[in-house]
C-alpha cells in the first residue's frame, strides 16, 4: 500500500510502501526518483478533510521500527501461516518458483491430450409391461458398438527444466538429478469452460496428498525420521513453500524451502516412490509484466508460441518422457529404433542379439508389471482412485541419469527400473468419487449399490449401509485394476511375442481390440482367451510363461479383468 501528502506537491511528496501483514518494507523514496509499483494499491486521500503533512504517517500495528536505509539489508516479509487442516504437507500446493531465478526451460518435449471413452448399454423394452431389459450389443454390427472413442486434441504442452542457483547446486551435489518437467494446462482467461483448470487442480490435489501421505509412510518406516515427521506435520514445510515467491521478490535467502525439496527429491529418489512427485507451480508474472520482451523471444528460444495469461505451469521431478505405450512394441521395432551401433572404425556393425527370452520374461513381470500394481496399490492406500488408467499413464524410468535406458529392448536388470504413474488429472478421492453420477451408472450395469440409489437410500439396518458402502469403495478401486488388467495384456503380448514373420503376422493388440475380444467375443471367459492367444505361433512363449505355477497368469489376468 502507499500513503502519501495530499498537498499536491510532487517535489515533497512522501511515499511509504508496507506489507498488510507486517511493518514498513522499503526506504521512504521520493516520488521525483521512484515510479509507484504497479501492484501497490494507493490509499485515496479524502479532499474533504484537513489535508495531512509529511508526519502524519500511517501507524504500524505490529509495533516493529520502520527500516533503516541501508538498502542491502535482506526483508523478510512474515505471511499467514497456513492451516494445519490440510492434504498437503509438503508445501506443493502454495509453492511458487520464479523463471530464471529458481528455474529456466530447456527445451520443449511435446504435448498431451486425452480420449474420452464412452460404454454404450442397449436393452429392449416390453411394450406391455414397459420394463426394460439389459441386452448384449452385437459384436459385429458396426450400428451397436460397445465403445467409442472421441480425443480431446492437444491441451498440455511439456517441458523439460532444470533448476539453477542454491537449489540446482544442492541436488547436483547430493547426486540428484537438477532437471524437471513442467505442464502447461493452456487455461483461457476468457473462456467459460472450466475443463482444463479443474484437470490441472485435480492433477496437483492428488498429488499433494499421495506424496503427503507416502513421505509420512516414510518417515514412519526409516530411521532417524522423527524430526522430519514433526516438520511436516507442525506445517514448517508448508510455510517455507509458501514464503519462496515473496521472499525470492526481496532477495531474502530460500534456504529452508531448498533443503525441504532436495530431501523430498532424495527420499523419493532413493525408495522409488512410484508416482511423478509434484514440486510446485512456475510463476511466470515476471514474463508477463516485462514490457521490453520481445514476444518472438519465446518462440526463437523453445520452437513454440508463448504462454497465454491464465495458464498454469505445474512443476514435477523428471523421469523422462518414456511411457508404456512407446515400449509396448515387438522388440524387433524398437531394436531398428536405436542409432546405429558403429565399430573402432566408424563402419556400422551388425547389433548383439536380443537378450534371452527368460530375461526379458523377468523384466517384464518381476520390473514392469509388478511395478505397475504397486503404484495403483499406492494410490488405493492414500484413499485415491485414478480413473484413466493406461498405458500412457505409466512411465517407465531409470535410477540413472539416462531415462531412455529402461525401456531399451536391452533393458534386463530390474534393480534400475523405477515405474512411476503420472497424469492424475482425472484422479479423486475415493469418498468424492463414489458420490458421482457417473460412477452410479456405472454400479448399475454391474449390480453394485451405488450410494445414490434407492436400495441405500432405504437400508433397512447400519450393516447393510455399511456393507453397501464398501462395495461402492471395492468397485471404485477395482475399476483401476480392470483398466491396468488390459495394460498387462498389451505389454505382455507385445513386447515379449515372438519376431513376426509373413506367415505369423503380429494380430492386434491395440486397447479397443482387446477390450472387445474379453468382453463380447469370448464373453469374459479367461480360457477362451488363452486359447484365442495359444493359436498363433507369435504368442507360444508368452502362453508358455503365463501357464506356470497352474497357470498363476493367467489366474491373475482374470482376476484384474
Amino acid at each position: 500500500h502507499c500513503a502519501s501528502n495530499g498537498n499536491g506537491d510532487d517535489d515533497n511528496a512522501v511515499e511509504i510502501f508496507y506489507d498488510d501483514f507486517a511493518g514498513p518494507i522499503g526506504d521512504v523514496i521520493s516520488s521525483s526518483s521512484s515510479q509507484l509499483s504497479s501492484s501497490a494499491a494507493a490509499l485515496q486521500t479524502n479532499q474533504e478533510q484537513q489535508e495531512p503533512n509529511e508526519e502524519e504517517l500511517p501507524e504500524f500495528t505490529d509495533n516493529e521500527s520502520p527500516p533503516n536505509n541501508n538498502s542491502k539489508e535482506l526483508i523478510s516479509i512474515p505471511l499467514p501461516k497456513p492451516s494445519t487442516q490440510t492434504i498437503d504437507l509438503t508445501g506443493a500446493l502454495s509453492r511458487e518458483f520464479s523463471l530464471g531465478r529458481d528455474l529456466l526451460l530447456s527445451d520443449y518435449a511435446g504435448s498431451l491430450g486425452f480420449d474420452q471413452v464412452t460404454d454404450w448399454q442397449y436393452y429392449t423394452t416390453d411394450l406391455s409391461t414397459g420394463k426394460r431389459e439389459d441386452r448384449a450389443a452385437n459384436p459385429f454390427d458396426p450400428n451397436q458398438p460397445s465403445r467409442t472413442r472421441s480425443r480431446s486434441g492437444r491441451v498440455v504442452r511439456l517441458f523439460r527444466g532444470e533448476f539453477t542457483g542454491r537449489i540446482g547446486s544442492l541436488l547436483r551435489s547430493r547426486g540428484l538429478d537438477s532437471r524437471v518437467i513442467l505442464k502447461e494446462f493452456a487455461v483461457d482467461i476468457d473462456d467459460d469452460d472450466d475443463m482444463l483448470l479443474n484437470l490441472a487442480k485435480d492433477e496437483q490435489r492428488s498429488l499433494a496428498k499421495l506424496q503427503s501421505n507416502w513421505l509420512q509412510g516414510y518417515c514412519m518406516t526409516a530411521n532417524n525420521a522423527q524430526q522430519l515427521l514433526e516438520q511436516l506435520e507442525n506445517g514448517e514445510w508448508n510455510e517455507a513453500a509458501q514464503r519462496r515467491y515473496v521472499d525470492g521478490l526481496t532477495d531474502t535467502p530460500t534456504t529452508a524451502d531448498d533443503d525441504h525439496l532436495v530431501t523430498l527429491l532424495e527420499c523419493t529418489s532413493s525408495k522409488k516412490a512410484p508416482f511423478t512427485s509434484i514440486l510446485g507451480q512456475l510463476n511466470l508474472n515476471d514474463y508477463y509484466d516485462d514490457e521490453d520482451m520481445d514476444p518472438n523471444a519465446w518462440y526463437k528460444s523453445l520452437g513454440v508460441k508463448p504462454p497465454k495469461p491464465g495458464s498454469i505451469w505445474v512443476v514435477y521431478d523428471y523421469h523422462g518422457l518414456s511411457t508404456a505405450s512407446s515400449y509396448a512394441v515387438p522388440l524387433i521395432v524398437q531394436q531398428s529404433k536405436l542409432p546405429p551401433k558403429r565399430g573402432i572404425f566408424g563402419n556400422i556393425v551388425q547389433a548383439p542379439p536380443l537378450p534371452p527370452f527368460r530375461e526379458r520374461g523377468r523384466y517384464m513381470i518381476r520390473g514392469v508389471l509388478k511395478g505397475m500394481l504397486q503404484s495403483i496399490a499406492t494410490a488405493h492406500a492414500a484413499d485415491l482412485v485414478h480413473r484413466s488408467i493406461g498405458k500412457n499413464s505409466f512411465i517407465l524410468s531409470s535410477v540413472g541419469q539416462d531415462k531412455r535406458e529402461a525401456t531399451s529392448p536391452y533393458a534386463v536388470v530390474v534393480e534400475r527400473l523405477r515405474v512411476v504413474l503420472s497424469d492424475w488429472g482425472f484422479s479423486r478421492d475415493i469418498q468424492e468419487a463414489v458420490l458421482e453420477k457417473e460412477f452410479s451408472g456405472r454400479c448399475r450395469m454391474f449390480g453394485v449399490p451405488s450410494l445414490s440409489s434407492y436400495e441405500y437410500q432405504t437400508a433397512a439396518s447400519y450393516e447393510d449401509s455399511v456393507r453397501m458402502e464398501d462395495a461402492a469403495y471395492q468397485f471404485a478401486r477395482a475399476e483401476d485394476l480392470h483398466a491396468c488388467g488390459f495394460v498387462f495384456l498389451s505389454m505382455l503380448f507385445t513386447t515379449l511375442a515372438n519376431p513376426a514373420t509373413l506367415s505369423a503376422p503380429l494380430p492386434a493388440t491395440d486397447d479397443d481390440t482387446l477390450q472387445r475380444l474379453f468382453s463380447e467375443i469370448f464373453g469374459k471367459d479367461v480360457d477362451e482367451l488363452r486359447e484365442y492367444y495359444a493359436n498363433e505361433d507369435v504368442w507360444s512363449e508368452v502362453v508358455a510363461l503365463l501357464d506356470m505355477e497352474e497357470r498363476a497368469g493367467w489366474d491373475l489376468l482374470g482376476k484384474l479383468l
